[in-house]
C-alpha cells in the first residue's frame, strides 16, 4: 500500500527505538537510593540546567545527574580520599580534588576516571580552572598550587600562608589577575602573575571567607564567617561590609550576573538581585553546604541529606531530594507490586522506584498484602504493624538479633537469629509473649518461609536447614543445605542455596550454578527462577533450578543481601542503604496502553513488536506493521505485543471518516515551538476549543494530562531527556505532535 511521505522517517525512529529497547532491557540496573541521610555535598556544580555533579564526602561518592536533578546516578563510589571541590569544563569533562592531596579527571563524566594522589599536597579544598589547561587548587594547609595540564600535575605556588590559613576558594578572571580566601587568617588574596606569587588585599578584622566570586578583575564580592559579606569595586584595593541580613556563616556561593545565592549553617540563604549591593535572608531546610545556579534561574543547592532546588535564582527554595537511610538492608519484603518495606526503615509504595523513611528499621522484615507484618533487629527488637508499616507497635522482643521473621496475621509472628541466643521464636499475642520453638545455640538462623499455616522452613547461613509441619510449634532438621534464603512456589517446590524440592522438602537435590555468594533466591513460577549474589550478579533457571546461567550483570561495591521479583522488575538492596532496581525483564500486572499517532488516515504505533491492527474490533488482514493507511472509515485500535512478550492493552479507539476516494487529512490545528525544548514549550492552537492533552513517553507510559483552552505554554522540565508524544484530543479529532526533551 502506499504511504504519506511522513511514514519514512517515522518508520526509522520507531526501528531505532525498538533496537535500543533490545539492547538496553536486560543489561542495566538503576540505583533508586543515590542520596543517603549521612551524605554531605561539600560541592554541587551545574553544567547546565540537566546536566550536574556532586560531591558526597562521607561516602567518597560522585553522583552525576542527566534530567536537572530529577534522578542520580552514581558514578564513583568509596573512593580511598573523599572528595571536596568540583570543577567541570563541560558535561563530560570535569576533575575533583579532595583528601591527601586526590585528583580525579575524567572525559565522560565519571563513568570513568584517571585518579592520583599524592599526601605531601595535604587537603585539596578548592579547584578553579581558566581554559581547559591552566588551574589552580587551594589546600586547607594555606598552600596553593598550579597546572597548566589540566590536572596532570602541580606545582607549588608561594602563597605566603601558614599551614592554619587554609584556602577556601580560587578564581582567576584573566590568565594573570586571580583572587583566593582564606579562612582563619581574615584575608583575601590576589596574584597578578598567573598564581606564582600572591598578596594580602584584605585587612585582618575581614575574617574567615568562605567563597568569593569577581565578575571582572576590578570587581567581586566574599561571603563567610556570621553572615559577612564584604564587596569591592577596585580590584581589592578596599573592601566594604555589606548588610547581609543574617548573622550565620556562609559556606558557598554562586552568582549569575546580578543574581547572587549564599548558603550556609542553620539553613540559611541569602540572595542579592543587584550584584550584592542587598541581600534577602530565607531559612531553607537545614544545613548547607553548597549551590550552584544557571544562566536560566535554575539551581541546586545541597546539604547534609537533602538537595534543594529553584528555578527563580533562589528567590524560592523547595525541598527536591530527601536522603535516605545509609543503614544495610538485610532483607526486603513486598506485600504486592506497590508497597515493599526494606529492613533498614524504608518504605515503598510505587513498586521500589522510590523510598522514604518507615517505622520499620531493623534486620528483618515480612509484610502480607492484608497490611499485617513484622520487623525485628539487634538485641531482640521487634515491631508489627497492620497497615503495610505506615505504622507500628514496637515491643520487646527475644534476646537474640532477629534477623528474619514471619508474620501469620496481626498477632502470630515467628523471628529468627542467632547468633548469640539462636533459634526461632515464636508470639501469638502480637509479642508481648514469646516461645522459644526450635534452639540454635549459637547458630543463626537466617530466612524463614511459610507455604501455609502449617508448613514452614528455616535456613541457616551454617549449613543447618528445618521444617514445620504443625504451623511451627516443632521444627525437624532438613537436608536442604543451608544459606541466606529460602523459597517455595506451592506446597512442593522450593529452593535454598544450593538445592531444590519437588515434594515438599521430604527430597532435596543439588543444582549447578548459583552463585556462591547466593544471597536470595525466587521462583516467579515453577521454571523461572532467580538468584542474586553478593556482588550483585544474577543468574536465571528457566528449568525449575536444573541449571542457570548469568542474566544481570555484576554492580561493583554492591553488597547485596536480599532481592525480590516486583510487577516484572527485579529489586536488591544491602549495604549502605542502597537499592537497585532493573529496566524491566517481565510483564506487568497492568498492561500499558500503546499510542496511535494519527496523520489524516494513517496511523502509527511508537512500540515496537508484535503488531496487530483492528478496524472495528476485527483484526486487519496484513495489519502487522507500525503504521498502516485507513482505506475505509471506522474505529480503529492496536494491540502490541513487545520483546518480551508482554501483550498491551487496546489502545484509544481512532474514529476514521473517508469522504472520498482518496480520503481526506485532517487539518494541522496545533503547532509546537520550540521542539526540540529543554523547559517550555509554547503550545498554538488555530481554534478556539477546549483540547484534552496526553503526553506519554516512547513506551506509551502516560506521563502528564490536562485540560487546555487555546493557546498556552507547557512545562516540561522535570522531565527526563528523551522522545514523547503530545496528543490533543478536541470535538474535531485527535492530533498527535512527536515532542523531544533535550
Amino acid at each position: 500500500m502506499h504511504l504519506p511521505n511522513f511514514v519514512t522517517p517515522m518508520k526509522t525512529l520507531l526501528t531505532l527505538l525498538l533496537s535500543a529497547l533490545l539492547t538496553t532491557s536486560f543489561a542495566q540496573w538503576e540505583l533508586v537510593t543515590p542520596i543517603k541521610n549521612t551524605s554531605e555535598f561539600e560541592d554541587l556544580v551545574m553544567v547546565n540546567d540537566l546536566v550536574g555533579y556532586a560531591a558526597d564526602r562521607p561516602t567518597g561518592t560522585i553522583l552525576a545527574t542527566e534530567d536537572g536533578g530529577n534522578t542520580w546516578q552514581r558514578r564513583q563510589h568509596l573512593l580511598g580520599n573523599n572528595p571536596l571541590a568540583i570543577h567541570m569544563w563541560d558535561e563530560q569533562r570535569g576533575i575533583i580534588v579532595g583528601n591527601s592531596g586526590s585528583t580525579l579527571r575524567t572525559t565522560d563524566g565519571f563513568r570513568t576516571a584517571l585518579g592520583s594522589f599524592n599526601p605531601t599536597y595535604g587537603h585539596l579544598n578548592c579547584v578553579f580552572f581558566l581554559n581547559d589547561t591552566l588551574g589552580w587548587v587551594g589546600t586547607q594547609s594555606g598552600k596553593i598550587y598550579r597546572s597548566t595540564d589540566a590536572g596532570a600535575t602541580w606545582t607549588l605556588m608561594a602563597s605566603g600562608q601558614t599551614t592554619t590559613n587554609y584556602i577556601t576558594a580560587i578564581q582567576f578572571v584573566d590568565e594573570n589577575v586571580g583572587y583566593a580566601s582564606c579562612y582563619g587568617g581574615g584575608k583575601v588574596l590576589k596574584s597578578e602573575d598567573g598564581g606564582l606569587t600572591w598578596v594580602s588585599v584584605a585587612p585582618v578584622e575581614l575574617v574567615l571567607i568562605r567563597d568569593l566570586h569577581f565578575s571582572d578583575a576590578m570587581t567581586g564580592v566574599a561571603v563567610g564567617h556570621a553572615g559577612h559579606v564584604i564587596r569591592t569595586t577596585d580590584g581589592g584595593a578596599t573592601w566594604t561590609f555589606m548588610p547581609s541580613n543574617t548573622t550565620y556563616n556562609m559556606v558557598s556561593l554562586s552568582v549569575q550576573g546580578q543574581r547572587m545565592v549564599a548558603c550556609g549553617w542553620w539553613g540559611r540563604v541569602i540572595h542579592s538581585t543587584n550584584g550584592g549591593l542587598t541581600w534577602t535572608e530565607q531559612t531553607v531546610g537545614s544545613e548547607h553546604m553548597s549551590v550552584s545556579l544557571t544562566p536560566s534561574g535554575f539551581g541546586l543547592m545541597g546539604g547534609i541529606g537533602r538537595i534543594h532546588r529553584t528555578t527563580n535564582f533562589g528567590t524560592n527554595w523547595a525541598l527536591f531530594k530527601e536522603g535516605t537511610s545509609s543503614g544495610t538492608i538485610e532483607k526486603i519484603s513486598f506485600a504486592n507490586d506497590s508497597v515493599g518495606v526494606a529492613g533498614n526503615g524504608l518504605r515503598t509504595t510505587d513498586g521500589g522506584r522510590t523510598w522514604v523513611a518507615a517505622p520499620s528499621g531493623g534486620l528483618g522484615v515480612h509484610i502480607n498484602a492484608d497490611g499485617s507484618g513484622s520487623r525485628g533487629g539487634g538485641s531482640g527488637s521487634f515491631a508489627s504493624t497492620v497497615d503495610l508499616f505506615e505504622t507500628s507497635v514496637s515491643r520487646i522482643g527475644p534476646s537474640m538479633a532477629i534477623r528474619c521473621t514471619w508474620s501469620m496475621n496481626a498477632s502470630t509472628h515467628f523471628v529468627g537469629g542467632g547468633h548469640v541466643g539462636g533459634g526461632i521464636y515464636r508470639t501469638t499475642d502480637n509479642g508481648f509473649n514469646w516461645t522459644r520453638v526450635l534452639d540454635q545455640g549459637n547458630i543463626i538462623i537466617n530466612d524463614l518461609w511459610f507455604v501455609n499455616d502449617t508448613l514452614g522452613f528455616a535456613v541457616s547461613e551454617d549449613g543447618n536447614s528445618h521444617r514445620t509441619v504443625d504451623g511451627g510449634l516443632t521444627w525437624q532438621n532438613i537436608t536442604a543445605g543451608g544459606g541466606h534464603s529460602i523459597f517455595f512456589s506451592d506446597a512442593l517446590h522450593g529452593w535454598t542455596k544450593y538445592y531444590r524440592t519437588v515434594d515438599g522438602g521430604d527430597n532435596w537435590i543439588m543444582m549447578g550454578g548459583t552463585p556462591q555468594s547466593c544471597k536470595s533466591i525466587f521462583f516467579t513460577g515453577l521454571d523461572t527462577g532467580y538468584a542474586v549474589s553478593y556482588s550483585g550478579q544474577t543468574v536465571r533457571s528457566l528449568d525449575g533450578g536444573v541449571t542457570w546461567a548469568n542474566f544481570m550483570p555484576e554492580i561493583s561495591n554492591a553488597g547485596i543481601n536480599d532481592a525480590a521479583y516486583v510487577d516484572g522488575y527485579l529489586i536488591i538492596a544491602g549495604s549502605y542503604g542502597d537499592i537497585y532496581r532493573s529496566q524491566r525483564i517481565g510483564c506487568s500486572s497492568t498492561p500499558w496502553v500503546p499510542e496511535v499517532l494519527v496523520d489524516g488516515t494513517s496511523l502509527c504505533t511508537p512500540i515496537g513488536g508484535i503488531i496487530q491492527w483492528y478496524r472495528n474490533m476485527v483484526p486487519i488482514e496484513g495489519g502487522t506493521v507500525e503504521c498502516i493507511t485507513a482505506q475505509t472509515g471506522g474505529t480503529y485500535h492496536v494491540i502490541v505485543t513487545d520483546v518480551l512478550n508482554c501483550t498491551s492493552a487496546a489502545s484509544e479507539p481512532v474514529q476514521i471518516l473517508i469522504t472520498g476516494v482518496g480520503g481526506t487529512e485532517a487539518p494541522t490545528r496545533t503547532t509546537l515551538a520550540p521542539n526540540p525544548a529543554s523547559d517550555q514549550i509554547r503550545i498554538e492552537r488555530s481554534v478556539a476549543l477546549q483540547a484534552h492533552l496526553i503526553l506519554h513517553d516512547a513506551q506509551g507510559r502516560i506521563v502528564r494530562t490536562e485540560r487546555i483552552d487555546g493557546s498556552t505554554t507547557l512545562d516540561i522540565t522535570t522531565l527526563a531527556p528523551g522522545l514523547y508524544f503530545a496528543r490533543f484530543s478536541d470535538a474535531e479529532g485527535i492530533e498527535t505532535i512527536r515532542v523531544v526533551k533535550k
